[in-house]
């Protein structure tokens, strides 16, 4: 798991988290090893343990002097189909103020089988080129993110820096306020800017050229939304196939679009990122106020806001958003603007699903989507 986070004025920081089942199969990160030895300098953050790993320094830190800060979305780093042979970091987009989005290199490599940042212990025979999670029997799987970020460099990084820009999109608009990747076709986002309009922007390609790494990413923009005039500041693909778009504005209004983008059966082809996308409901009254943020749940199916009204409300991604009436409304989730909404990827139903909010007045909320 990457985790990432930015501040005013371009500064991003990364961190990865191994899955709880990647470390019960041995699976562990070569820098954690690194800082074992470094325990008392990190008591200062606490005396648990799980206290100290929340202190853990990040594995990369940049800055992106044209960004904004407010703006992240990281690109999906698993998809069945691989962007290309060459192509094998996780990138970020960032937002711009003068409308342009900036997509650069993370400084972490994304885990696909052999590749050179996924290496097993020194003490193994057979070398490197381990899959992530194949433990090989008693030898280590160790995940070097070490040579990929920046700190000094031992002669071997055969990486670019973090934040090394490799794509600016779309400039000369008004301000980006969200950002979205769309999770299955490959280096797809769509952007929400201050004015309104929702631009959605593409590099797909079934060139060999791109994919064997002979052509770079050339973004061009396939669609413009112009439903709204006020403020976009939420963006999400519903998951886990991205068939529906929504975005919430700055009036409350909640749209829902058609981003199936799918040809018809028979076709070589996947994707066909200019199929019209069309608007297929809006919920007038969503929020009685601005929409700071939303989420698809896992299924596809719900898809929950936040707002300056203090309410998170779930809606159903068929007649709820047309009718206007949410399927729950948490009414002063938080004291003050909830600034954030966010759902776990636990299966639908269960226990382990949950709803987490964030507030102004700095508390997390956590709510139970078992039913």
């Amino acid at each position: 798991e990457v985790v990432m986070a930015s501040k005013l004025g371009g500064y991003v920081c990364v961190w990865v988290r191994l899955d709880p089942v990647l470390k019960e199969k041995g699976v562990v990160v070569a820098e954690d090893i690194d800082n074992d030895d470094d325990d008392d300098e990190n008591k200062s953050c606490g005396e648990t343990s799980s206290i100290i790993q929340q202190c853990r320094k990040p594995y990369a830190e940049f800055k992106v002097p044209t960004a904004t800060g407010t703006t992240l979305a990281i690109r999906p780093p698993t998809l069945g189909n691989y962007y290309s042979k060459k192509e094998t970091e996780i990138l970020v987009a960032m937002g711009c103020a003068n409308g342009a989005v900036v997509i650069c290199k993370s400084g972490i490599l994304a885990s696909r089988p052999g590749d050179n940042g996924i290496t097993r212990s020194a003490s193994s025979s057979s070398g490197g080129g381990a899959i992530v999670g194949d433990t090989g029997g008693d030898d280590t799987v160790v995940m070097n993110f070490t040579s990929f970020n920046n700190k000094e460099d031992d002669g071997n990084n055969n990486s670019d820096p973090p934040g090394d820009i490799i794509a600016t999109v779309g400039g000369g608009h008004a301000c980006v306020m969200s950002l979205a990747w769309h999770p299955t076709i490959p280096n797809t986002f769509v952007v929400g800017r201050k004015d309104g309009i929702v631009d959605i922007y593409s590099a797909h390609t079934t060139s060999d050229d791109y994919y064997y790494g002979n052509e770079g990413l050339n973004f061009r923009r396939v669609h413009r939304l112009v439903h709204s005039s006020f403020p976009i500041r939420a963006l999400s693909y519903s998951m886990p196939d991205g068939e529906l778009l929504f975005a919430g504005d700055d009036d409350g209004k909640l749209y829902s679009y058609d981003a199936s983008m799918a040809l018809p059966s028979g076709t070589s082809e996947s994707f066909n990122v200019a199929s019209p996308v069309k608007l297929v409901a809006c919920a007038l009254a969503a929020h009685k106020g601005w929409i700071m943020n939303l989420c698809a749940f896992p299924d596809g199916n719900k898809v929950a806001t936040c707002g300056s009204d203090k309410s998170v409300r779930v809606w159903d991604c068929g007649m709820g958003l047309a009718s206007g009436t949410p399927v729950h409304s948490f009414d002063g989730a938080n004291e003050g603007w909830v600034w954030g909404v966010d759902c776990s990827s636990g299966a639908v139903g269960s226990a382990r699903l949950k709803l987490v909010s964030c507030g102004n007045d700095g508390s997390m909320q956590v709510f139970s989507c078992s039913e």
